[in-house]
């Protein structure tokens, strides 16, 4: 399923997540389809596919003490006004 996660960190934060970030991998059954930074915005935005749960606790937990991660699942806007369609 794909998922946006939007990042925010206090800017005290920002030189412990740019280490992480350097030593930071995806885990190998999830997609990473972009990563973008929110410029003076303390803010970082990833965009993957990801199986499960499981998947995304690898993802958010090592960043846990440096800032709050927002998860949502997302779908192609053409898939979504299809699907509403028919409700």
């Amino acid at each position: 399923m794909l998922f946006v996660l939007w990042f925010e960190w206090n800017p005290e934060n920002t030189d412990k997540l740019l280490k992480l970030w350097k030593e930071f991998k995806f885990p190998s059954e999830v997609k990473l389809i972009n990563r973008y930074l929110m410029i003076g915005r303390h803010m970082s935005v990833a965009i993957f596919d990801a199986p499960n749960e499981e998947s995304i606790l690898k993802i958010t937990f090592p960043f846990k003490e440096i800032g709050v991660p927002h998860l949502a699942p997302a779908l192609p806007l053409e898939d979504a006004l299809k699907m509403m369609e028919k409700m």
